[in-house]
């Protein structure tokens, strides 16, 4: 749909030079007169520049000074408001800077007003993921991937279902990272594409991996976040109602959440990064249970495709809930391929799963990284069932 406010954009800019970032060949991206901070801003989210000039980008990003939207008319107070430069957000929910996303054009040729004072641009992997999903090509998986000894591995799943987790277990044993949180699974499903960029890694883990302990992270904030944790959990439950210490326990869940870090994957990987793509010969789905043991067993592609099109519609629920409160600032204006994603989710989903080899992985959590590698790894060596019933037939 062409965007309704191409000549009311009133924005204050100068001429300056463009940055293209080429995602395997499947959206590209393009800065316009970005500073160097919004550069790597950028970079982090999803890697570095390309040295190539894109001959025409799916996504443009146009830095800008100050976008000048004159009155606003808030929708989320503070967060999203409508004006005469379009839909604005709002990153740090407190109006100082400012990001203009015409939602009506996500999937299509996609243009972004934004400050140079905003750092990451706020919902760009989605709208990248969205974008790859909308030309018929790839569909987004949270998940983590990486080749093992020439076996492509997919681990997905919903929050903290073991994603990094496994992919940090078999760092320490000669894995090719692929990705760290985002995957474009190609239609066909012959092809797993990571996305670049840093990925989160939590503290409890870099402390359970004795190679990685030199990476990331404030040690010192986060050894202060852990010892309140433990005054915490070993205060008597009568005390947990007075003065600071019933501020202590509300503010808990809060400084809990602080305890991750961003990591570069060359920090783990070193070389064997490669180029980040790889043949998904065996898919995982993680899940946390009450059990103490690492468990795997084999999972149906459909009903594994119906799972990830769940996740996938959690993941995206920012933008979704965006884009909402963008056809409420303007009624009547909609996006025909966002009000279709979830069906279009579970079609490619659907069949790019349909023949692969998949299982449910079951662990706890934490999970002990010994334990996660030698369970999967014994699954990455051994025939899927129905070779093996072909390989015995065959001797028979």
């Amino acid at each position: 749909m062409t965007s309704r406010f191409p000549q009311t954009r009133q924005v204050k800019t100068d001429s300056g030079n463009a940055v293209d970032f080429d995602i395997h060949g499947l959206v590209g991206v393009r800065l316009v007169a970005p500073s160097p901070a919004n550069v790597a801003a950028v970079s982090a989210q999803i890697g570095p520049p390309t040295s190539r000039v894109l001959r025409r980008p799916d996504i443009v990003v146009r830095y800008v000074d100050r976008i000048s939207a004159g009155t606003l008319h808030y929708v989320d107070l503070g967060k999203t408001a409508s004006s005469n430069a379009g839909f604005i957000l709002f990153p740090e929910g407190d109006g100082d800077r400012k990001v203009s996303i015409p939602f009506e054009q996500i999937g299509s040729d996609c243009e972004i007003f934004c400050e140079r004072r905003v750092g990451w641009i706020p919902l760009l992997i989605p709208i990248i993921n969205l974008t790859a999903l909308k030309k018929h090509e790839c569909v987004p998986i949270h998940a983590s991937a990486f080749v093992h000894q020439g076996t492509g591995v997919l681990v997905a799943g919903w929050v903290k279902s073991g994603k990094s987790e496994a992919l940090l277990a078999f760092s320490q044993h000669g894995a090719t990272y692929v990705g760290g949180e985002w995957v474009l699974l190609s239609c066909d499903g012959n092809t797993m594409y990571g996305l670049p960029g840093t990925f989160r890694m939590w503290d409890w883990q870099r402390r359970r991996l004795s190679h990685l302990q030199h990476i990331g992270g404030n040690a010192g904030t986060f050894r202060l976040i852990r010892f309140l944790d433990a005054v915490q959990r070993g205060m008597p439950r009568g005390l947990a109602s007075f003065g600071p210490l019933k501020l202590l326990c509300e503010g808990m869940p809060a400084l809990r959440r602080q305890l991750n870090f961003r990591v570069e994957p060359k920090a783990i990987f070193g070389d064997r990064c490669g180029h980040l793509s790889g043949h998904p010969d065996k898919i995982f789905i993680g899940m946390v249970h009450s059990d103490e043991r690492v468990l795997i067993e084999p999972a149906e592609p459909a009903t594994v495709a119906d799972q990830l099109a769940c996740a996938m519609e959690f993941e995206l629920t920012s933008l979704m809930s965006h884009y909402r409160a963008f056809k409420f600032a303007f009624p009547g204006m909609r996006n025909e391929f966002l009000e279709k994603v979830p069906s279009l989710l579970r079609d490619a989903l659907g069949q790019a799963l349909a023949a692969k080899e998949i299982y449910t992985l079951y662990h706890p959590h934490p999970v002990s990284f010994h334990d996660l590698y030698h369970a999967m790894e014994k699954v990455l060596v051994s025939l899927p069932a129905v070779a093996v019933r072909d390989h015995v037939e065959m001797q028979a």
